[in-house]
């Protein structure tokens, strides 16, 4: 193993750990945090949330973990009634970042570039569209439900993937060709999501 290949994995195992570490803290001191954020002002709970958020992201950025990670584990940490009143919060400012988040990443895509990266696009879009009806088609049958509702389970997980979108965004920047499919496979299956749904119904 050369000395590139060792460093890789030095990292690799150093992200692994700090994972492992947060994600074993979120789940043995997950009660307490949620008693520590648990308050009577809306207004001291967001704080409290934003601030715990940006100290676990940061930390986890620090170690060249994704803070998304960070920031994930922390709403795993949270339970009960406080989870439920974080979301209620923290749902507007949810939507609207998500709208920012999808804004940029269109920011960032020639339109002229989207042409040619459509055949793979509809291609991935074909085969993740037949594995998520298959998915759900196969819990709701599980689950002991007739099969116009198992295909209505299937039909119903089409459009449902948008943190994929958000991994694309990161990735482009590592491998720019990436923008271009990955915003042709959106917007192909967030057209092809809504109307297989009526259609099953």
């Amino acid at each position: 193993m050369g000395v590139e290949q060792q460093k890789l994995f030095c990292r690799f195992s150093l992200r692994l750990q700090l994972f492992r570490w947060l994600l074993l803290a979120a789940v043995r001191y997950g009660h307490q945090l949620s008693q520590l954020v648990a308050h009577e002002s809306d207004e001291i709970i967001l704080l409290t949330i934003f601030g715990a958020v940006l100290l676990v992201a940061g930390v986890a950025q620090r170690f060249q973990v994704s803070a998304a990670i960070g920031a994930f584990l922390v709403g795993i940490a949270l339970s009960g009634s406080v989870a439920e009143q974080s979301h209620r919060l923290v749902s507007p400012l949810r939507d609207l970042f998500a709208a920012i988040f999808f804004f940029f990443f269109g920011l960032e895509i020639d339109p002229t570039i989207l042409v040619p990266a459509l055949p793979f696009a509809v291609s991935l879009g074909a085969v993740t569209t037949l594995t998520k009806v298959l998915t759900g088609y196969w819990a709701a049958r599980r689950a002991g439900i007739d099969s116009r509702g198992r295909l209505r389970a299937g039909v119903e997980l089409v459009a449902r993937g948008e943190f994929s979108i958000v991994i694309a965004g990161l990735g482009v920047a590592i491998e720019p060709r990436l923008g271009p499919l990955s915003a042709a496979y959106v917007l192909i299956m967030a057209m092809l999501g809504p109307l297989l749904a009526r259609l099953a119904r």
